[in-house]
């Protein structure tokens, strides 16, 4: 004899099976190490991550930010956090490790998320100088695309 589950038990627990954590990637550069190019790359990037998963900032489970050593007029998270309904989403900001001929001015951002979306339905975003970084994926998209 096993425990008899009502309709809302039943509905529960099959939401919670549903949803996982998922990873977004994105990356773009910026032209300049000022708070002005920076702000319009970052919130570029989040922008088109936002509308290509249909993101909710509630959904949202942490952001992390990482921009290469030739980039501190403003922190990524700072703008991020200004972004509506992103006030209270854990933003973190680290400096992106310095590898010998790596790409100059570059934000890469990770947001993990709850989503019922399996990963190959995941977007990610690679713009502007950033578009070649990862051509294997399937939803790259470049500046030209926006």
């Amino acid at each position: 004899m096993g425990v008899q589950l009502t309709n809302t038990e039943h509905c529960w627990r099959d939401a919670i099976v549903e949803w996982k954590v998922r990873g977004i990637r994105g990356a773009t550069t910026v032209t300049e190490n000022s708070q002005e190019a920076i702000k319009e790359a970052v919130s570029e990037l989040l922008d088109v991550i936002e509308n290509q998963n249909q993101l909710n900032a509630e959904d949202i489970v942490s952001v992390t930010f990482t921009a290469t050593e030739d980039l501190d007029a403003i922190f990524p998270a700072a703008i991020a956090r200004q972004r509506p309904h992103w006030q209270d989403v854990p933003l973190l900001d680290v400096q992106q490790m310095s590898v010998k001929g790596s790409l100059k001015r570059c934000i890469r951002v990770l947001i993990h998320v709850n989503t019922p979306k399996p990963q190959q339905e995941i977007s990610h975003a690679y713009l502007r100088g950033a578009s070649n970084l990862r051509p294997d994926w399937r939803l790259t998209y470049t500046s030209h695309s926006l």
